[in-house]
């Protein structure tokens, strides 16, 4: 079972890798490295080998502490490793949070990437949607499809042949669990992200026009969907 991180938890784990951790090591591996090995390898004195056995027992003690606590954050760092300019503003990173470009982050918005927040449980609900879209036809390679009178085309391959007359739109909606986490960086996927595009058995192999066929648009969004066809 899945383990959701909450808000608080995902600030208090990125401060904790990116700022206190790495803080941390790098003052007692400084301590360690000017007080206690050094005099110790220079100076065989009985204060050099107590400076050593001090220091080394407190950098072991808290990188042992520290191993501990990290086990705790196994569904934090999992989720961590899928954060793209998708779906956060900045990438946390040691002493910084490195913020993505402004037109990197408008160019995802077009794009029906579920897989991303599909890996994002903690950020994301996942919901199921569906929409009746008109089917215009196929060639050898692509079917074609309109909804708000706009006409897109997609490879066969997202395409998924089904019982009846009528066609749709299959994907899901991702919707934050918790508005705090925007507070975070996080974005609000406010859009439908297209799966599979559903074609009717009964008119499947219908043949698309060939004024269809060469004058289809290539939208970023239609209706409330990123539908991310073919170009």
């Amino acid at each position: 079972m899945t383990l959701l991180v909450s808000p608080e938890q995902w600030a208090n784990w990125d401060q904790w890798f990116n700022y206190t951790l790495p803080g941390y090591i790098l003052i007692l591996g400084t301590i360690f490295l000017f007080v206690g090995l050094i005099p110790f390898l220079c100076v065989r004195k009985k204060i050099t080998y107590i400076l050593f056995g001090v220091t080394t027992l407190v950098l072991v003690t808290f990188l042992g502490i520290s191993y501990f606590k990290n086990k705790e954050s196994t569904e934090y760092v999992r989720e961590n490793h899928y954060l793209t300019a998708m779906v956060r503003e900045y990438d946390a990173q040691i002493f910084s949070n490195k913020y993505y470009d402004p037109d990197e982050i408008e160019s995802f918005k077009y794009i029906a990437d579920i897989n991303t927040p599909s890996h994002l449980p903690s950020i994301y609900k996942k919901i199921p949607v569906k929409q009746e879209v008109t089917y215009l036809g196929k060639n050898d390679y692509y079917a074609f499809v309109k909804l708000d009178n706009v006409v897109m085309k997609f490879s066969l391959s997202d395409c998924k042949k089904i019982p009846g007359s009528k066609a749709y739109f299959t994907g899901y909606h991702f919707k934050l669990r918790n508005q705090k986490f925007m507070k975070l960086g996080f974005i609000d996927l406010k859009h439908n992200l297209r799966d599979k595009v559903e074609l009717p058995r009964e008119f499947y192999n219908k043949k698309v026009s060939k004024n269809i066929e060469e004058n289809y648009n290539h939208p970023g969004l239609v209706a409330n969907w990123i539908p991310d066809s073919e170009k």
